[in-house]
């Protein structure tokens, strides 16, 4: 491992890997540190275990008019395109009715207004406080929210909500949003497997340390996420000031997991690829998305605290818990089908330690903090270091090229000062 580079990139997810594309394109030598034996971060496809790809974590290409992902995708030879997948809801019993379910997307619509309206007249506090909880519907919205979000509504920032930006224009990418990642990152300077202990960043040149060995750098671009770096996996020397520890603390990974079963027929009586809201048992409950692109599965999403009790009780526990809410709707024979399954378990991951940021009520302001360089020597990327696209990849690859642009203009007049010295001297 080279002992010196110009910038040192930790962490090889979306944001690592676009700070070090955009690097590498400016003629910079950068080399990214990743503990983990692969790159994508919470970008990440399987497509093995299901027989089809299968997202561990992001899947969508939100807002896909904004969203760099698209581009890249699309010159790369992914398959993506706009698809809207109708939403369907299951009431204990039977489907909700048209009738139902325009009540239902009103309750809706007006929620989410109410929430909006208090983050643009600048109040942050929490989103249950507009919550009308004599609706029918108001454990389904509670659902819904907590996988949007990845917390549950008493936790979200009205004022975050309303600095996200979302065009309503969410596409999948059939062969996986992470294979979209990892393809994106081929040819990189990567070094995996290779976790960052300690970064001593208060000299000309900082040093991060690694039990590989130490390498120094012009520059270091930390993209570890907040939950890692609030359990200090990384050592600062020296520490890092009060107002950046305040922006870490502020911005927490919450809870949200995705449970995906493949069948060997198609048990869903036909249904063509949609999407499934179960208001028997919300908000102890999830969405799912059914036969995604025709194949043969379901997906299951869950956020929340739920989602967190869910990922303690194990693998096999949440399995059975989607499997046993499928069954309620499609009845008791497609337990015999059932081909393959598997779970993410993003909280319990410990380079991950959560699902994606959501400001706590009152500190959505800090998602500027987080991003601030230090010291023209320390600069910070990552989706909760994204201002208005936050919690998703297209947020952490625009903050890992906004790091990164930082970085060369410090490094710019670095040399420039330099330079002026050497000259006068």
């Amino acid at each position: 491992m080279a002992s010196e580079v110009d910038v040192v990139i930790v962490g090889a997810g979306a944001a690592g890997l676009a700070a070090a594309d955009h690097l590498r394109r400016a003629g910079l030598d950068a080399l990214v540190l990743e503990a983990k034996d692969r790159v994508g971060g919470r970008a990440w496809t399987d497509s093995q275990r299901l027989g089809v790809p299968f997202d561990y974590g992001c899947h969508w290409l939100h807002s896909a008019s904004l969203n760099p992902w698209v581009a890249i995708a699309r010159r790369l030879g992914f398959t993506v395109a706009p698809r809207y997948v109708p939403r369907q809801t299951w009431l204990g019993t039977r489907w909700a009715s048209p009738d139902e379910l325009a009540e239902r997307a009103l309750y809706y619509e007006r929620s989410f207004a109410a929430i909006e309206a208090a983050g643009r007249a600048g109040l942050d506090l929490a989103a249950s406080h507009l919550i009308d909880e004599t609706s029918p519907w108001a454990p389904l919205l509670r659902q819904w929210m907590a996988a949007l979000s990845s917390v549950d509504a008493e936790e979200l920032s009205t004022l975050d909500h309303y600095n996200y930006r979302d065009t309503a224009e969410n596409w999948p990418v059939k062969e996986g949003y992470g294979a979209l990642v990892a393809r994106f990152g081929e040819g990189l300077a990567v070094r995996l497997a290779t976790p960052v202990t300690r970064i001593d960043w208060h000299r000309p040149r900082p040093a991060v340390m690694t039990e590989a060995g130490t390498i120094r750098a012009g520059a270091v671009i930390v993209t570890a996420s907040t939950g890692v770096l609030a359990a200090e996996t990384i050592r600062f020397d020296p520490p890092l000031p009060d107002w950046k520890l305040t922006a870490i603390e502020a911005l927490p990974l919450g809870r949200a997991n995705k449970i995906g079963i493949a069948f060997t027929k198609d048990v869903f009586d036909g249904a063509d690829t949609g999407g499934m809201n179960l208001l028997a048992g919300a908000p102890r409950g999830m969405t799912y998305q059914i036969r995604p692109f025709g194949w043969n599965m379901a997906s299951g999403y869950v956020g929340g605290a739920f989602c967190g009790e869910l990922e303690r009780a194990g693998e096999a526990a949440m399995v059975e818990h989607a499997l046993a809410a499928l069954q309620s709707v499609y009845g008791g024979d497609i337990r015999r089908h059932v081909g393959a399954s598997l779970v993410s378990s993003w909280e319990s991951d410990p380079w991950i330690r959560g699902a994606y940021s959501s400001a706590k009520p009152g500190q959505a302001h800090r998602r500027v903090d987080l991003a601030r360089p230090i010291d023209g020597r320390l600069f910070f990327a990552g989706e909760a270091a994204s201002p208005d696209f936050f919690s998703t990849g297209h947020g952490a690859y625009l903050s890992g090229v906004a790091a990164a642009e930082a970085a060369l203009a410090s490094l710019s007049r670095l040399n420039a000062a330099v330079a002026s010295r050497e000259h006068l001297a």
